[in-house]
């Protein structure tokens, strides 16, 4: 267990899903903060959102059977007096009862006391009404409360404090005189109804949620019997529908609000008893569809009866210069620069009431937003796929899938809202999907680019870096590569150049080591080529292996194939020693395989990924033993490769602690690339003779510079037409 966890970081699925979940937890929490500081019903640390209301909305035509009277800047100019005087409104409900309207909501307040007539005028008028009118009734301080929304009032504990009793006049509402404001009301007049025009906007100031269930101020002063007023939309609507007063009215149980059995499917509401708003078109929608009318029209009889009779009627101020009595809508209800629109607030209660008659078109009209359950699941989900699918596929192909799986959830939940009446989560699971790919991504840059680091520093001069990247990219990276030893088959190849010591005693130290370099660059780059390990370097030995750190199923013959090569691109490192002026060299090359110990090993201060055994000592002893230009290998190297090369058995060579009877070495003749081929016959002739061709020249170059120079070791008689011959003694 200990192994595992301490390499935990190389198992990318099992990260990717520690990511994901821990990702969706914390992105949950910033989807409860989101509601919580909506909805004002906790408190609210961070508000990190986007509203899906924002986005999806029907948009339909206003609904013919709601009509906004609109108090206008011309309906003033009509009037001549502001405010409005009392007695306009009740000339205006009188005008609308005869001309049959079914409802009448005012979106006015009426909670102070003015000119006694022409209050007397509109209490009169509200006392002989035959249809239902609603009045507006606000509260200064709202609070959020459970299942409902507080209006605040006088001296009441915290948090409910410092509120002011706007309730409608008494003479407004009740028919039994009393000089006390606050006296209960014996004797209400029939058909007037109060009715909430509190609103509560978001965190951001737009209003996407409106109280169905209000506790009003006038119940802790005793002003009034009711516990529960409802908001005002929906107040003119229960008239409209129930065709008076007396009737069901709006119950609310485990987030459901029901209204007797008029409706299909309950209206979901939140913990505060609020209902996301449903906006039909964008600000003033209701007028340039034809369902407006101005107040000074209807004052002055200008208004059709047709335009009124069996309609809601909803009167409030409508676009008032210097006056604000508006909401922000949210920003598909109309234009806004991402904050919503303003729309006026007799308008956004139409909206509310329209969500509640008969449909209109082929979108359902209550909206309810995602259960947080599923929201958590969602979230979990699309971060758990998102991560697995991260974790498997390349970075580019992971990108594209990221934004495919964007594409396709915003579109699905788009046809979703559309059809059912869902308001769906978009913000958050999109940060799901992002940051899912985002910390995959990143672990894979942090943690696989430090395995690739290490590795490409333990093995970048040794292998080929198409080979580095490779073993990079294990399960387990450099440690599970490195993780003590292992015994396993290896082919091993050692290689050295042929009298180098006595050439090198009577050479500039300069010239030394630049052949000693341009050797050993030139021959590791062909080990390189054929996949092979270079060991190490002692002096102007090099050791090369194959079947390690990775597994190749054919190490012997690459090794074999790799020797080849030395030999037949001798020639290419000769002419570039003599572009030089440094001497010509000849090399021997010993192959074998068996079984040795490789892995990790040295001191603490320095470490070496080697090979070790007995193994490794025959092929030593192979390479001095062989010839300038030879490859000579073992029995088993001869077994696995036999298939492709030809060979000669090398006679009269015994090594240290091995039996001649036993043990056999074999010189490479000929290969071939399958065994279908002709033979190519090994290049051991042609690689001498370049050799003997390029050591006449260097002499001859040699002996021109020693004459140009003065030099007292010009070589002279036999001497010097020995070396010009190219005959001069080789070691």
């Amino acid at each position: 267990m200990g192994r595992y966890l301490r390499y935990w970081y190389t198992y990318r699925t099992a990260v990717a899903v520690v990511i994901a979940v821990v990702l969706s937890g914390v992105i949950y929490w910033l989807y409860t903060q989101q509601l919580a500081c909506d909805n004002h019903s906790g408190p609210c640390i961070a508000n990190l959102s986007l509203h899906p209301e924002d986005r999806f909305v029907p948009g339909t035509n206003p609904d013919p059977n709601i009509v906004i009277v609109g108090i206008d800047d011309q309906s003033l100019k009509t009037i001549g007096r502001y405010p409005v005087p009392r007695d306009v409104y009740a000339k205006a409900l009188q005008i609308l009862e005869k001309d049959g309207a079914s409802v009448v909501a005012f979106d006015i307040g009426f909670p102070d006391q003015r000119d006694p007539a022409t209050d007397s005028a509109f209490a009169k008028a509200l006392a002989t009404s035959t249809v239902p009118v609603v009045l507006g009734y606000a509260g200064d301080n709202v609070i959020p409360g459970d299942g409902k929304t507080v209006q605040c009032f006088g001296d009441r504990p915290s948090p409910c404090q410092g509120g002011v009793d706007e309730v409608p006049l008494r003479m407004f509402r009740c028919a039994d005189a009393s000089s006390d404001p606050n006296a209960p009301c014996k004797q209400a007049y029939p058909n007037v109804i109060l009715a909430s025009t509190d609103v509560k906007p978001d965190a951001d100031g737009v209003l996407r949620r409106i109280s169905m269930f209000v506790q009003p101020a006038c119940l802790e002063s005793g002003g009034c019997s009711d516990s529960i007023i409802n908001t005002l939309g929906f107040a003119a609507y229960r008239a409209w529908v129930i065709q008076g007063v007396t009737g069901p009215q709006l119950q609310e149980s485990n987030g459901e609000a029901t209204f007797g059995t008029t409706w299909k499917a309950p209206l979901h509401v939140d913990s505060t008893g609020s209902a996301v708003i449903n906006y039909f078109g964008p600000p003033r929608n209701y007028q340039t569809g034809g369902q407006y009318v101005s107040f000074g029209d209807l004052y002055s009889g200008k208004v059709s009866p047709d335009k009124i009779k069996g309609n809601i009627v909803l009167i409030g101020a409508y676009y008032l210069t210097s006056y604000n009595d508006s909401v922000l809508a949210t920003t598909s209800a109309g234009a806004g620069a991402g904050t919503g629109a303003s729309m006026a607030g007799v308008e956004m209660h139409a909206n509310v009431a329209q969500m509640f008659t008969p449909n209109l078109g082929p979108y359902p009209k209550f909206l309810a937003p995602e259960p947080p359950l599923v929201v958590f699941l969602v979230i979990l989900t699309l971060g758990l796929l998102m991560a697995l699918a991260v974790a498997r596929l390349s970075l580019l192909w992971g990108l594209l899938a990221t934004a495919a799986a964007l594409v396709a959830f915003t579109v699905g939940m788009a046809i979703l809202a559309d059809n059912a009446g869902i308001v769906p989560d978009l913000f958050h699971p999109w940060l799901a999907i992002a940051l899912s790919y985002s910390g995959v991504t990143a672990y894979r840059f942090l943690y696989e680019d430090r395995e690739k680091r290490k590795v490409t520093r333990l093995f970048g001069h040794y292998l080929k870096p198409e080979i580095v990247a490779q073993l990079a990219r294990t399960r387990g990276g450099a440690d599970d590569i490195l993780r003590g030893g292992e015994r396993r088959d290896i082919t091993l190849l050692f290689v050295d150049i042929r009298g180098f010591t006595s050439m090198s005693e009577s050479m500039e130290a300069n010239d030394v080591t630049d052949v000693v370099q341009m050797y050993l660059d030139h021959l590791s780059g062909i080990i390189f080529t054929w996949d092979g390990t270079v060991d190490k370097y002692v002096g102007d030995e090099i050791v090369a292996f194959w079947n390690a750190p990775r597994f190749q199923d054919n190490h012997a013959l690459l090794a074999v194939r790799c020797a080849y090569d030395m030999i037949n691109r001798a020639p290419e490192l000769q002419q570039r020693l003599l572009a030089k002026g440094l001497p010509p060299i000849r090399w021997g090359i010993g192959v074998n395989t068996g079984p040795a110990v490789v892995g990790n090993m040295g001191s603490r201060s320095r470490l070496q990924y080697t090979a070790l055994g007995d193994t490794v000592n025959t092929a030593a002893r192979f390479c001095a033993h062989a010839p300038a230009f030879h490859l000579l290998i073992g029995q088993q190297t001869y077994e696995m490769c036999k298939d492709y090369i030809a060979v000669d058995l090398v006679p009269g060579v015994q090594l240290k602690g091995k039996s001649a009877e036993t043990f056999r070495i074999y010189q490479v003749t000929a290969i071939r690339e399958t065994t279908a081929s002709p033979w190519v016959q090994f290049p051991t002739d042609m690689a001498t003779q370049a050799h003997v061709a390029f050591t006449s020249q260097y002499t001859q170059q040699t002996v021109i510079a020693a004459g140009e120079a003065g030099s007292r070791d010009i070589l002279v008689g036999d001497a010097a037409e020995q070396a010009l011959a190219g005959q001069g003694p080789v070691t």
